[in-house]
């Protein structure tokens, strides 16, 4: 009786553990196209995950054997790309009842450039941001057929375009869109910016202030598109939705910051997501390459293509200069009151 006991105790702490635990999941898709599942638990635990795969993050058959068994204490584990046309998401289950829902924050779709699912990011009051319903990206100008099909398994119904009218190019039909909206953010930087980088006028000191001034710029310059994107996130049939401009990384930056504020999200979460353009925009790929400019103006380029922490800094504490906070920006001049915050809460967080 007492050993009947003992091992009721011991499966009981078992349980106990794997609940007391903080575990950290992350998946990313390396050079061979293979989903990279990474988790880490504090205080360490033994047992084991079990990995169940969907191409919806809402539902995951668990009834159904798992793709895959690996012990915890390996720390990750490699799973092939067996459906290339779609998008995968993974659910992790430790020790038999502790679930974490993960995919892959990047996706290599060839010649769209910084595509990012903003899927779970944990807010203030411990609620995740769901997978699969909010993207950002760089512009959609040119598409491979793989990538039309794998954006089109994903089901998105709308791209928000934060690009100039003069920028425009309107995406493929293939891709199925229900809407486009263009929101342009009305400051046409890139008009201003081209030819002072090709008359060799604009060094990296030059190049520090333009990209200050254009962030606050955007702050009081571009409610009107702000303003207008939030209305459209009210609606739950635009769901799944894209915030795009041209590299992913300014405009859409500025406005996936609003957007993560008005979910409650930390600071640093808003930092981190903002500055992973560095990781996933290829400078390459921009409209004009500076190799024959002078090295001034080669490094005045390389400022004003990256995701600097100090252009998006100086926005928010510019806002909360002239608002007081970013909440009062967000319901005075955006008009996302309590309510619309609540409901956006109810379509986004779980």
């Amino acid at each position: 009786m007492r050993y009947l006991q003992l091992c009721s105790l011991l499966l009981a702490l078992s349980a106990c553990a794997t609940h007391s635990a903080d575990i950290d999941v992350a998946c990313e898709i390396d050079p061979q196209n293979n989903y990279l599942l990474k988790w880490e638990t504090t205080p360490r635990i033994e047992g084991e995950v079990q990995i169940y795969q969907s191409t919806d993050p809402e539902r995951f058959d668990t009834e159904k054997t798992p793709i895959k068994v690996a012990s915890i204490q390996t720390g990750y584990t490699l799973i092939p790309d067996s459906i290339p046309s779609q998008r995968s998401y993974f659910l992790l289950r430790f020790n038999g009842h502790d679930d974490h829902i993960v995919g892959a924050r990047a996706e290599r779709l060839k010649y769209i450039e910084n595509f990012r699912d903003l899927g779970g990011y944990t807010s203030k009051n411990g609620k995740q941001l769901r997978w699969g319903k909010i993207f950002r990206s760089g512009e959609f100008n040119t598409l491979t057929a793989s990538s039309i099909n794998r954006l089109k398994n994903m089901g998105i119904k709308t791209l928000i375009d934060f690009r100039d009218s003069e920028d425009v190019i309107k995406p493929s039909p293939e891709l199925g869109l229900d809407n486009v909206i263009n929101l342009p953010g009305a400051l046409h930087y890139r008009q201003n910016l081209l030819p002072r980088l090709q008359k060799e006028e604009l060094r990296r000191g030059d190049a520090n202030l333009f990209m200050q001034d254009l962030y606050v710029a955007m702050v009081s310059g571009s409610k009107r598109a702000f303003k207008s994107m939030f209305n459209q996130l009210l609606v739950e049939d635009n769901y799944p939705i894209v915030l795009s401009c041209v590299n992913g990384k300014d405009y859409t930056g500025f406005a996936v910051s609003l957007l993560l504020s008005a979910l409650d999200m930390p600071e640093e979460v808003i930092m981190n997501d903002y500055l992973l353009s560095n990781r996933y925009f290829d400078k390459r790929r921009t409209a004009f390459d500076p190799k024959d400019c002078c090295d001034g103006t080669q490094e005045a380029l390389s400022l004003i293509q990256t995701a600097d922490s100090r252009f998006l800094s100086y926005a928010r504490d510019y806002i909360r200069q002239q608002y007081g906070s970013i909440n009062n920006y967000l319901e005075e001049e955006l008009g996302v009151t309590p309510e619309k915050r609540k409901q956006l809460k109810q379509y986004l967080l779980h």
